[in-house]
């Protein structure tokens, strides 16, 4: 019975392709689904300088807002190592927006896309990952949390 559980919740995630998270914690909103190219299990390989591909899918906003801005956060050990998002990626209505435009309305529904290279300045370890989506009033709209093997 165990087994054909475990079957029932990780094949969807293979046949299409989705990356597992976790929620960012006390109920903060997720989207529906994520998918980050070539990653359909934690931790994640992000290799530095390479281009990162992330896509959250069915995020529906709590509340209405003129602006979203985008966030990312890593941890190791439960200490941020200070990765800011690009300022060039932060304002998510210019770029990252798919299927919507904002404003945005309480209880619309949109996709959001990430996509850029980042430099680390750290390889070879793992660390937590921290991504979402902020409204103008501070209420995060949405956030997923995904572990994060960075290579060189």
């Amino acid at each position: 019975m165990f087994k054909f559980l475990l079957i029932a919740a990780i094949l969807p995630a293979v046949v299409f392709g989705q990356t597992p998270f976790r929620q960012c914690g006390a109920g903060r909103p997720t989207p529906a689904s994520l998918t980050i190219e070539g990653c359909t299990a934690l931790p994640c390989a992000i290799t530095s300088g390479a281009p990162l591909v992330a896509r959250g899918f069915g995020i529906v906003s709590p509340v209405a807002t003129p602006t979203l801005t985008a966030f990312l956060n890593a941890f190791l050990l439960g200490l941020d190592v200070g990765f800011e998002i690009p300022d060039d990626l932060a304002d998510a209505c210019a770029v990252g927006i798919v299927g919507a435009s904002c404003p945005i309305a309480a209880g619309q529904s949109f996709d959001y896309e990430l996509n850029y290279a980042m430099e680390l300045p750290l390889t070879g370890i793992t660390v937590q990952v921290q991504v979402g989506l902020t409204a103008a009033d501070g209420t995060e709209v949405t956030c997923v949390e995904i572990d994060a093997t960075i290579l060189a």
